[in-house]
């Protein structure tokens, strides 16, 4: 059956690439082909999941973001996923559409497991919070995989809770217990939920019945992740990734026969997986940059490259236009290809894994900024606003950005953060101020900066900040920063050196998903952050020639200014990681406060005692 199976398919078997040994840190490819990337307005959201929507649309869920839609032009529109029952917000993670034209997303927090629904006509977003209490319960969880069931349901996974789960449109939901550590999953051509485990097995559970059955891979549990997406085939095979181990494998649902194929480039960390309109299985290679595709007669496998490493490809679909799309968190984008004209050049090279024989590492573009080994760290703004005095100033997406890694303690005792290898430490975008300079006169400033005036170029004013000093860094009791800021007041009246500061700013993030959590999937963590700080504002100086406005501005703004009297209240997202630029520096030891940081981060909630099948329990679960 097998074999007559395959025959039906085309008899072109393409030949595999010769692998390569590959050790130095990756550039950009010179010769990628027709790949067409959609950036999101704020790069570090990662993007994981991805779901096809009505109308030509495409649907993505954001680690540190929310749900986002691309539509036919390619436009962006990000909508907000609303907190949980602690009040954190969540970590959306993967995406499959329902029967009905509905979008459902996983939420892969372990403060409170939830699903979501998303109306893909208005965006909304409705909550279910997985039940945690029970035998066969979703305690645990980090719910990651997702997908339309046979039954017209959606099916779930709940790692290391050991359970998976089915929800259906009343809110009904029931959990199964699976007694492994479930991944992802899909429909079976024998209408069964398949589903990779965290144990190096593919699972099969039975709907009716609950049963399931555990088949070994000859791979085992070698690497991390130990095992990725799973699709049902052209062949009608069951088609998996192992990430950790640079292969991609099938399983017979009929004989469990299992095979496994290397791809061509070693460690290249194959993770997303999609049956194509083509016929051919498409992976993608998160920590080499290139999209791969299988030929499920022979096994044999192509590799195409992406316009630039470092952007990690995680998820991939069969979506609009017959084009396959894929997210890249490691940059920030949304792309897509041809499956019939697909990228040509040579392929990339993998990024080198952290240390000899340790996992593939499937980068993001930051980490290529610190020195291999180092604590590497970036922070950027996603909104909020800055009081100074009598002047407030809302600040957009992206107006400000830190990068850098984490140095030696300096003669205040503190740990440095230092500038990182490439690119500033300090980015900031200028932002333009609503009624420009007169709009800040007392009492008249609002109407003033309304009128045609207000338009006037020598009127113009826009705010960039920098740095009067060093960034120190706190790890004791939390994450914590001291920054000593200069706030640069742009103007052709004032001149190019009127300047407020230097103000000593005690930024203390409070992480808003309740803790910094990584994607078991990923090599980096990020988490929506929040902060609150009040901050002592000292005179404007340098304002206009020989600082001649001094006193004006000052008079304007109502400086200087106690803490009392001003704030700095932002969002924004800190993404965390091990650098990987070979740069020599000084400093070749992690600190270890900030290394245990990533590290208790990077490690999974044990298990413990997993219920075995079959098992289930079902209860009505309320939208939020």
């Amino acid at each position: 059956m097998r074999h007559r199976r395959r025959k039906a398919l085309s008899l072109a078997a393409a030949l595999a690439l010769a692998a390569g040994a590959l050790t130095a840190v990756p550039g950009v490819a010179a010769a990628a082909g027709p790949v067409t990337q959609i950036a999101l307005p704020v790069p570090d959201v990662v993007p994981s999941g991805l779901a096809a929507g009505p109308g030509g649309t495409v649907w993505y869920a954001a680690n540190s973001g929310g749900i986002g839609r691309v539509d036919a032009a390619g436009k962006v529109t990000e909508y907000a996923v609303g907190p949980n029952s602690r009040d954190l917000l969540g970590i959306p993670d993967a995406m499959a559409a329902a029967p009905d034209g509905s979008l459902w997303f996983t939420d892969l927090s372990t403060s409170v497991p939830r699903v979501g629904r998303v109306d893909p006509a208005t965006g909304a977003s409705t909550l279910y919070e997985l039940p945690t209490t029970g035998t066969v319960s979703f305690r645990n969880a980090q719910v990651t995989g997702i997908t339309a069931g046979p039954d017209g349901a959606m099916w779930f996974t709940g790692r290391s809770s050991g359970s998976i789960g089915r929800i259906d449109a009343s809110g009904t939901v029931t959990a199964y217990a699976t007694g492994l550590v479930p991944v992802e999953l899909t429909t079976g051509p024998d209408r069964a939920i398949w589903f990779t485990t965290n144990g190096g097995t593919i699972g099969r559970l039975d709907p009716a019945t609950g049963a399931v059955a555990s088949y070994p891979t000859p791979n085992g549990r070698n690497g991390s992740p130990v095992m990725g997406g799973i699709v049902t085939g052209p062949d009608g095979d069951l088609w998996f990734t192992e990430p950790g181990a640079g292969k991609v494998g099938r399983i017979d649902p009929v004989t469990h026969a299992v095979t496994e194929y290397a791809t061509p480039v070693a460690d290249s960390m194959p993770s997303g997986i999609t049956a194509g309109p083509d016929g051919r299985l498409w992976i993608t290679e998160m920590a080499a940059s290139n999209i791969a595709s299988v030929d499920p007669l022979s096994g044999a496998m192509r590799e195409h490259p992406l316009p630039a490493t470092l952007s990690a490809p995680a998820r991939i679909i069969s979506g609009p236009g017959g084009h396959l799309w894929f997210t890249e968190p490691g940059r920030g984008l949304i792309g897509h290809l041809d499956p019939a004209a697909p990228p040509a050049g040579t392929r990339n090279p993998a990024v080198p894994p952290t240390r000899a024989g340790s996992s593939p590492n499937g980068a993001a573009r930051f980490m290529n900024q610190c020195p291999a080994g180092q604590i590497c760290q970036t922070q950027v703004t996603t909104g909020g606003s800055v009081k100074i005095g009598s002047f407030e100033q809302e600040l957009p997406a992206g107006a400000i950005r830190i990068t850098g890694y984490i140095g030696e303690p300096d003669e205040t005792g503190d740990l440095v953060l230092k500038p990182p290898v490439t690119g500033r430490q300090l980015e900031s975008a200028p932002v333009e101020v609503p009624g420009g300079l007169i709009g800040q006169l007392p009492l008249v400033g609002p109407i003033l900066g309304k009128t045609p005036a207000a338009m006037w170029d020598v009127n113009r004013l826009t705010v960039t900040q920098s740095l009067a000093g060093p960034i120190h860094v706190s790890l004791s009791g939390g994450l914590g920063a001291k920054a000593s800021l200069n706030v640069h007041l742009n103007n052709q009246l004032l001149g190019a050196t009127c300047v407020i500061g230097p103000i000593e700013a005690d930024l203390a993030p409070a992480f808003r998903t309740g803790g910094l959590a990584i994607n078991p999937a990923m090599s980096w963590g990020a988490a929506q952050i929040a902060i609150d700080a009040p901050v002592a504002v000292p005179a404007a100086k340098g304002c206009g020639p020989f600082g001649i406005l001094d006193g004006v501005i000052n008079q304007m703004m109502g400086l200087p200014s106690p803490a009392s009297e001003n704030s700095m209240n932002l969002t924004g997202i800190i993404s965390l990681a091990a650098g990987i630029n070979p740069s020599n520096t000084p400093e070749t030891a992690v600190p270890g406060p900030a290394a245990e940081l990533l590290e208790k981060a990077r490690t999974p909630v044990a298990p413990g005692a997993l219920p075995a099948a079959p098992r289930k329990t079902t209860v009505r679960v309320a939208p939020r």
